[in-house]
């Protein structure tokens, strides 16, 4: 059984199961471990809550076991994604800034920045977007730093979405056409299908009709590619409120 295989398991069982697993195979219970329930804990929060709840209180089982600051570091930042769920955002993010804190004493910078993509979501749920934004742009400088232009993108696409949530649609527009060149050096069908869909709706509340359609019809063709069906639906929506906006005279 390998590290992948074993937080699988352990996601599907009860707590006495779970025990089992553990001391059964107590060689694999790491910090590899630890980094497999926090992907799985990602996978899961905005799909399936409960499951992203369960891989978090795995974690903080081994954490309990394992003594190390590094799976402390991963326990606390799954605990920021099961706040979230539960729709606790001043406490995600008191446990966004412990896991960074914590990767950041283990030298770990890129992992610690890593930890405040996500804290974007709460803070701008509760209005502090001033916030957000300054907390994005430092991550982003440390992704920038280490060459990851992926996570940079992730952030910038984020920062984006906090502009037009603000209806600053011109400063969105540039973080948007900024982390979308960073996704199309990936060509990743399904970051890119989101981040058209982004700067299409930026683009349409600027007026720019002709060219919100033409990224909309793009980002439809990536998301039906990608088997992206929320993002579809979503994008379907827009394009009808879009061909109203362009029609309807008041």
């Amino acid at each position: 059984m390998d590290h992948a295989e074993l937080a699988q398991r352990l996601l599907e069982a009860d707590d006495e199961v779970q025990a089992e697993l553990l001391n059964s195979h107590a060689p694999l219970a790491d910090v590899n471990l630890a980094r497999e329930l926090k992907q799985l804990c990602t996978d899961y929060w905005n799909t399936d809550p409960h499951c992203a709840h369960r891989a978090a209180k795995t974690l903080e089982g081994l954490a309990a076991l394992n003594r190390e600051p590094e799976v402390a570091a991963f326990a606390a930042w799954t605990a920021g994604y099961a706040a979230l769920v539960a729709g606790q955002m001043r406490v995600s993010i008191n446990h966004f800034d412990e896991a960074e804190a914590a990767f950041n004493s283990i030298g770990q910078a890129h992992t610690a920045a890593e930890t405040q993509v996500i804290k974007l979501y709460p803070l701008a749920m509760l209005g502090r977007y001033d916030e957000a934004v300054e907390c994005g742009l430092r991550a982003r400088a440390v992704f920038v730093a280490h060459g990851d232009a992926l996570s940079a993108g992730k952030i910038e696409h984020n920062i984006g979405n906090i502009y037009q949530r603000r209806d600053r649609y011109r400063e969105a527009e540039n973080f948007l056409r900024a982390a979308r060149e960073r996704f199309a050096e990936f060509a990743d069908e399904k970051r890119l299908a989101q981040i058209d869909n982004s700067l299409a709706n930026t683009l349409s509340f600027q007026h720019k009709f002709r060219a919100a359609e033409a990224l909309h019809k793009q980002a439809l063709e990536r998301a039906e590619r990608a088997g992206l069906l929320v993002t579809q639906a979503e994008i379907e929506s827009k394009s009808v409120h879009m061909k109203l906006a362009q029609t309807t005279h008041f």
